[in-house]
């Protein structure tokens, strides 16, 4: 019988044995290679926590004059902006007068709403947060003050109903609360310094604003305040976040063009510009119709002067006023009075932009210029009268078109460019000008280069007869119209 293989019986030649536990011989290269590459892939891997993370980011934003829409709308898009760049915090460098109540309304559920921690920064010397800038410090995580600025006098002022006490009262209860609720975090001293700025328009240097726990301290530039924040652990409507700002890298967010031209709709003198020039090249366009140049372009200034008008704390007697200002200006060309419906409009548009603008409400930035106002009311009255200057000697001048232009023609001499008969019309060349012509009853035909003179029109066709043979110059049209 055939002997059953030695493996079967548990038996196992030590050859055999080492064969079996090494394998094949590219089995053990393969093997020896991946081993090598392991261990220099190993050796080039950064160990973990080997090197540090780059500090995120700090976005920087700044606020300068009236706190209005167009500032509401450029702090949104700089929280954006630090939410897609994963920031960890951003800095708001405060100076304004005040402004409107719903912007800074807005305005303060950014701050409290943002998963990114918000830090008002009251700056550069000088500065001040006032009125609405009060509530805008109160509403961020934390607060900071430059030395040399000043931060209060954050009583409401109503517009138009100024002298209605139960008003008043409701507005300066509202925001005296929630400057209450803002400022309580910060400690009682706090809280009872934020409802005297509101209650009774109490303002403080930086100094007594930290002093009374106010604000968190003061810092004389960024990098100053960037340090003092350096691990410090602020709370968002996501929890706490520690700040590391000591190295961390900075983005700056700009206004935009268009926030930048909104803003500068917020100037009464600019607003009134583009009123008065608005008008102005819609009256010309009434006058001069045809181009639509003029009219548009007054469209468009007259749109952003509205809107301007709309932003602004303004006076609806003002704008009426003004409104009539221009209605005396168009009835100065229309019936000329030597001058006195443009005077009147000249009182009428100063007083109406005086009152426009300088209400209660407004701020000193949005006041308005008396002499600008003069400025533009003396160019408003110009212009008028320059206006009646030109529809005046146009309404003298002879009419260079049409059927009378063929009228005038009658009598002058011209010459036959084509042969003009009895039963067909020709052409002439009179007073630089070709006119079709018929052959006047009676006459002999006329041939081309012949003399002709005018005897009559029909309608927009000259009638004519011939005068004699061309001469061998150049006719004088001098002479032609002496004959």
């Amino acid at each position: 019988m055939p002997r059953a293989p030695l493996a079967a019986h548990g038996v196992v030649p030590p050859g055999l044995r080492r064969a079996h536990a090494l394998g094949p011989w590219w089995a053990r290269g393969f093997g020896l290679v991946t081993l090598l590459l392991l261990a220099l892939l190993a050796a080039c891997a950064p160990q973990a926590g080997s090197t540090p993370q780059a500090p995120q980011p700090v976005v920087l934003a700044q606020v300068q004059g009236p706190i209005t829409t167009t500032t509401a709308d450029y702090l949104r898009r700089a929280l954006n902006t630090a939410l897609r760049r994963q920031a960890q915090l951003v800095v708001v460098q405060l100076d304004t007068p005040g402004g409107a109540l719903e912007p800074t309304q807005a305005i303060v559920e950014l701050f409290r709403n943002s998963p990114v921690p918000v830090v008002v920064y009251i700056a550069p010397r000088g500065a001040m947060a006032g009125s609405a800038g009060v509530l805008l410090t109160l509403a961020a995580q934390r607060a900071y003050m430059a030395p040399e600025t000043v931060i209060g006098a954050a009583t409401p002022i109503t517009m138009g109903n100024a002298d209605d006490p139960t008003l008043q009262a409701k507005i300066t209860n509202i925001l005296a609360a929630q400057a209450q609720a803002l400022a309580q975090r910060r400690g009682p001293r706090a809280a009872q310094l934020a409802v005297a700025m509101v209650r009774e328009a109490q303002a403080v240097t930086a100094a007594e604003a930290a002093q009374q726990g106010l604000v968190d301290g003061l810092a004389p530039d960024l990098d100053a305040l960037l340090r003092a924040l350096d691990g410090q652990t602020l709370t968002t409507v996501q929890g706490p976040t520690t700040l590391h700002t000591g190295e961390a890298p900075r983005l700056t967010v700009t206004a935009s063009p268009i926030e930048r031209l909104l803003a500068l709709l917020t100037h009464p003198n600019i607003v009134l510009l583009l009123l008065s020039v608005g008008v102005q090249l819609i009256i010309i366009e009434f006058y001069s119709p045809g181009g639509w140049v003029a009219g548009t372009l007054g469209a468009i200034a007259l749109g952003l002067g509205l809107y301007g008008v709309g932003i602004l704390p303004s006076n609806g007697l003002g704008l009426g006023l003004i409104g009539l200002a221009f209605v005396l200006f168009v009835l100065e060309l229309k019936a000329p009075t030597h001058g006195a419906l443009a005077a009147t409009g000249v009182v009428l548009f100063v007083s109406g932009a005086w009152v426009l603008f300088n209400t209660p409400l407004s701020l000193p930035q949005q006041r308005l210029s008396p002499w600008w106002a003069g400025l533009l009311a003396v160019g408003m009255a110009g212009a008028s009268w320059l206006g009646w200057r030109v529809v005046r000697q146009a309404a003298h001048l002879p009419v260079l078109t049409g059927s009378e232009a063929a009228q005038r023609l009658v009598g002058r001499v011209g010459q036959a460019q084509t042969a003009v008969g009895p039963r067909g019309r020709g052409s002439v060349h009179i007073a630089g000008e070709t006119w079709s012509a018929v052959l006047a009853p009676g006459a002999q035909p006329v041939s081309a280069g012949q003399f002709v003179r005018v005897v009559g029109q029909r309608g927009l066709v000259l009638v004519v007869q011939g005068l004699g043979e061309p001469a061998p110059r150049k006719t004088d049209p001098a002479a032609e119209a002496q004959a």
